[in-house]
């Protein structure tokens, strides 16, 4: 039996939110609760990390708890995009910048002027029907070795940025922080939601939600490219369990039973 230590909190956001789609585009739709890379950002605030500093992935699983199903409305908002006035030869000139540690002396007079012209960005706008959904709460419930729990709660209560989940204007309410005990354990009935594949899947189906940002892998850590690695998810309703074709591994915790 192994037993581990996981912090586990209650998050509710005051005002309506939209988690997106990432693949949504003409309509941003909304997942109804966070996904993981959205709360690992949160985490991240709370630690305050660099940007694109994804490390928390290797040292925290993340499940949630929904405890209640938002309701859903639409709007229309209006979208700025930036971005270069220059669409020619601009990468060539970057990457040669790049292999020149930022030397402007290797640029010709004609390349100089356009890297000027990069400083100077234009916005477009248009407008998009956005997907809200009414506030949430849910119960999130982080694993990993004590001592890095430790340094998260304390984050947790005396966060070195402010907490955001979603966009960087949707505050969030967090409360219960605490330590508890979680216990590795089987079972075909779960309280949070679950990765699935096709061996492992929810007697309803209609519990499946779709597929959601899991976490991202590093292509070029210095250019800052990475994909997104995404996951299909099921989860149960508020209140109930989420019963399985199989057992699956999990934790009792507090009497709940959660799949990371």
């Amino acid at each position: 039996m192994i037993k581990m230590k996981c912090l586990k909190f209650k998050l509710e956001t005051p005002y309506l939110v939209n988690f997106r789609k990432p693949f949504s585009t003409i309509t941003l739709l909304s997942y109804p609760f966070p996904p993981y890379t959205t709360i690992r950002g949160l985490l991240a605030n709370a630690l305050g990390l660099e940007r694109d500093d994804y490390s928390l992935q290797d040292r925290f699983e993340i499940s949630l708890k929904p405890l209640m199903t938002p309701e859903r409305t639409q709007d229309i908002v209006l979208m700025k995009k930036l971005k270069s006035n220059l669409k020619s030869k601009e990468n060539a000139i970057i990457k040669k910048l790049d292999e020149n540690k930022g030397d402007l002396s290797v640029l010709s007079c004609e390349e100089k002027e356009i890297y000027e012209g990069l400083k100077h960005i234009r916005s477009t706008s248009a407008p998009f029907v956005k997907e809200f959904i009414t506030p949430i709460s849910c119960n999130i419930y982080v694993l990993g070795e004590e001592n890095n729990i430790n340094d998260l709660k304390c984050a947790m209560e005396n966060p070195l940025r402010p907490l955001y989940i979603g966009a960087s204007d949707d505050f969030v309410i967090t409360s219960d922080i605490k330590i508890v005990n979680a216990i590795e354990t089987k079972n075909t009935e779960i309280d949070s939601i679950i990765r699935i594949n096709d061996r492992t899947e929810p007697i309803d189906k209609k519990r499946i939600i779709g597929r959601v940002p899991y976490k991202f892998e590093a292509i070029n850590v210095k250019k800052r490219d990475y994909a997104r690695e995404d996951a299909v998810v099921a989860a149960p309703k508020p209140n109930n369990k989420l019963r399985l074709n199989e057992p699956v591994r999990c934790f009792e915790i507090e009497g709940d039973y959660v799949a990371f």
